[in-house]
């Protein structure tokens, strides 16, 4: 097996649910107030407003609610929101991809393009391998859904997931966690800031987790002791069982400083740190593998292998942003910020030799700039306009081991540069009292170089690759430029305070570029060109401060054009791909959430989520790969989800409280491919928490479960199929098993 995914993997799915849970936080920008009812708070369009005003579909959550339900990281996000998918291919937990409403990314390597932008308190992250990090401190999180092409630029025909953290308050305040489960997973959150001065504040926060390993590596089997040509390349090591493969060994802090030297100005200053030197997903193998293993037994939990999947990361970053009141009921915004990655880590493809085992190194520099206005015009508009810009300078390598494939050791050295500027402007004209029309552009214009080499290190003088990979020197040098002018037009209807309809037409892009997977040949490093999407959305929110009820629906259509994905080649003795446009796709869905609180101690949530998806227009030399794929589903997009979560607070005596919770998480049966050659079955998850408060929350513990009956579902499934289409295996990457166990919390 190469690094690359077999058969075709595409961009990616999920109809995300509208919310499952309000949201009482304060927002992320100077003198914003926190609410209930209807006055809860978002900066989804990066002005502050009440969630109930927002006329796009956005999911928000507390980040006290995304500790309770076990949402750790980016990947735990497909919990929490039905349709809303994290996939992980050959990088495993390494480069996670986002899908929302069948709209997700389709490479795993750090120079591609991902389609939902990630934001973390507004500091954009231009590739997947700076989201693999934990989530902790969280103040907020929000979801947006559909092409944010206006306000968010490139990298958004999915949405935007915004992550803002707590700052500090008024007074000192700390808090810290402790959680200890099954597999021996250990984690700790702490975090305290307060006030250093009448004019400046500081909070530090940091968690650490460690353990949690599921899987068990078999080892190297029958194979240890062998070589293709005995003396030459040496044997083949024994590797015996290893137990909890997967262990977690994460810390992380971050710190932020607020200024105020006037009451018109606030500057904030973060600094944050990661390192993980724990270990990557891995997949097993089911029936025989791209390398010509067949695994003695079905259970996703094992696999064989001769290496660990190890992680070696270091990740850093600075932001400096100013917020300024000049007047006229006009703000300026001014953000600058550095992210620094540095890292290594391997995958091991299932099979006990060293058949295309993967040792992958990055190092990323990223650096973005914001400055924006926003205002209004009397009562007749709100308005924001501004500029961006993105830069990032990527060196990425790999060494894959080959010895008992083909008798050889490849190299690839690769150099990505990226630039992009944009200019952007967005209105909301309030035609009535009750009716605003909002209007918006974006333009962006882009460019890259992608330039690199992959050779045969040919290390015994007894190497095959020439003749598996005739293309192999592949050395190229190859540049991409591009522009696109995206934007939005709704029209929102407020027939009462409560109520809000609405209708939009919005464009996003995914930059082209080039695929940074393993390259085989020249032609493989040439560039593709972005892709589009025009989404036509109609809703409905309902949010009441006097009325226990909250409700949100939406449906939705997709047109894609210039769809982004592999198209599948058969290369020496392995399959692989070519990632290039190759079709037109059309999607379709609708989505509800209702809250409802019966009485004052329960509160009831269900979201439900429905999609239909259909590739056409496929284009292809190959007629048997465009009859294989033409009408078939985009991966990761399961025709039906839901969830159902419940919680009730039960008085004890001293003014203790005594608070079970519950959540069914159903996802439906999907494809986490383009060629539809392996369906993932559908799931059903159940997770409980029982949490014990002593008054005023001062103090908590109590048990939890996830995952209580067992399911075996998959984030991961990549066939080994050749280019007729012919499946003989499939590699799977399987989700974690039930797990169960304590925590505690306090806060001071």
């Amino acid at each position: 097996m190469t690094d690359r995914r077999i058969g075709g993997l595409l961009l990616a799915s999920c109809a995300a649910m509208l919310g499952t849970s309000p949201v009482f936080a304060q927002v992320d920008e100077p003198g914003a107030a926190s609410g209930t009812g209807d006055e809860i708070v978002v900066t989804a369009r990066k002005r502050v407003e009440r969630i109930a005003d927002v006329p796009i579909a956005i999911s928000a959550f507390r980040g006290d609610d995304l500790a309770n339900r076990g949402v750790s990281s980016v990947s735990d996000l497909a919990s929490i929101s039905p349709g809303v998918s994290i996939r992980e291919d050959v990088a495993g937990r390494a480069s996670p991809s986002i899908v929302i409403r069948g709209v997700g990314f389709d490479d795993f390597r750090p120079n591609g393009s991902p389609a939902a932008a990630v934001h973390v308190n507004e500091v954009y992250l231009g590739s997947n391998a700076l989201i693999g990090g934990a989530l902790f401190d969280v103040d907020r999180l929000e979801i947006l859904k559909g092409p944010q092409g206006t306000l968010y630029g490139r990298n958004t025909t999915a949405g935007a997931v915004n992550i803002i953290t707590r700052k500090p308050g008024d007074f000192w305040e700390g808090n810290a966690a402790v959680e200890y489960g099954r597999f021996d997973r250990l984690r700790l959150d702490a975090g305290i800031g307060g006030p250093l001065s009448d004019s400046a504040g500081i909070r530090i926060a940091g968690t650490y987790q460690r353990g949690g390993g599921f899987l068990t590596n078999l080892g190297t089997a029958a194979f240890a002791g062998t070589s293709p040509v005995p003396g030459v390349i040496p044997d083949l090591p024994l590797v015996g069982v290893r137990k909890n493969i997967g262990d977690a060994d994460y810390g992380a802090v971050r710190g932020t400083i607020v200024l105020s030297p006037g009451e018109t100005t606030e500057i904030t200053l973060q600094a944050n740190y990661g390192r993980d030197r724990g270990q990557n997903s891995q997949s097993d193998v089911l029936g025989r593998s791209a390398t010509g293993f067949t695994e003695p037994d079905t259970d996703p939990y094992t696999y064989y292998g001769n290496l660990l999947p190890a992680m070696h990361s270091d990740q850093a970053g600075v932001s400096a942003k100013l917020v300024q009141d000049i007047g006229g009921d006009t703000s300026m915004t001014a953000l600058f910020a550095y992210q620094h990655l540095d890292r290594r880590y391997a995958f091991d493809p299932g099979d006990p030799r060293r058949t295309f085992d993967l040792d992958y190194s990055d190092r990323l520099n990223q650096y973005t700039a914001e400055l924006r206005f926003n205002g209004k015009l009397g009562g007749l508009a709100d308005w924001t306009a501004g500029a961006f810009y993105f830069r990032d300078r990527i060196a990425f390598g790999s060494l894959m081991d080959a010895s008992d494939l083909v008798r050889t050791v490849f190299e690839t050295d690769y150099r990505q540069k990226r630039s992009s500027w944009a200019v952007f402007g967005e209105s909301d004209v309030h035609l009535t009292d009750r009716l605003t029309a909002t209007l918006g552009l974006r333009y962006t214009s882009e460019k890259s170089r992608f330039s690199g080499a992959t050779i045969d290190l040919n290390p015994y003088g007894a190497s095959f690759g020439g003749a598996a990979f005739p293309g192999v020197p592949a050395i190229f040098d190859n540049r991409f430029k591009d522009d696109n002018l995206s934007g939005r037009a709704l029209l929102s209807y407020k027939p009462i305070h409560d109520l809000m309809v609405y209708a939009s037409v919005s464009r996003g892009f995914k930059s082209g570029g080039f695929d940074g997977s393993t390259i085989f040949s020249v032609p493989e490093a040439l560039p593709f060109a972005s892709e589009k999407v025009t989404a036509y959305e109609i809703g409905v929110k309902w949010y009441s401060a006097n009325l226990p009820v909250t409700f949100t629906a939406s449906t939705f259509y997709y047109d894609f054009r210039g769809l982004q994905a592999n198209s599948v080649r058969q290369i020496g003795p392995v399959t692989t791909s070519v990632r290039t446009n190759v079709a037109k796709a059309e999607i379709y869905g609708g989505e509800a959430e209702l809250s409802v609180k019966p009485v004052d101690d329960l509160t009831i949530r269900g979201a439900v989520s429905l999609l239909h998806s259909k590739v056409s227009d496929f284009v292809s030399s190959d007629p048997v790969e465009v009859a294989r794929r033409e009408g078939n589903r985009l991966p990761d997009a399961p025709r039906v989800s839901w969830n159902l979560n419940a919680s009730y607070a039960i008085h004890l005596g001293g003014e203790w409280t005594a608070t079970p919770y519950g959540e069914v998480n159903h996802v439906g049966k999907m494809f986490k491919e383009l060629d539809n050659f392996v369906s993932a079955p559908s799931y059903t998850l159940v997770n409980t928490r029982l949490t014990f408060a002593a008054p005023d929350e001062r103090f908590s513990f109590g048990l939890f479960g996830r995952n209580l009956t067992k399911e075996v579902y998959f984030v991961g499934l990549i066939p080994a199929a050749n280019a007729a289409g012919v499946v003989s295996g499939v590699q799977r990457i399987v989700g974690a098993p039930r797990t169960y166990g304590v925590f505690a919390g306090v806060k001071f």
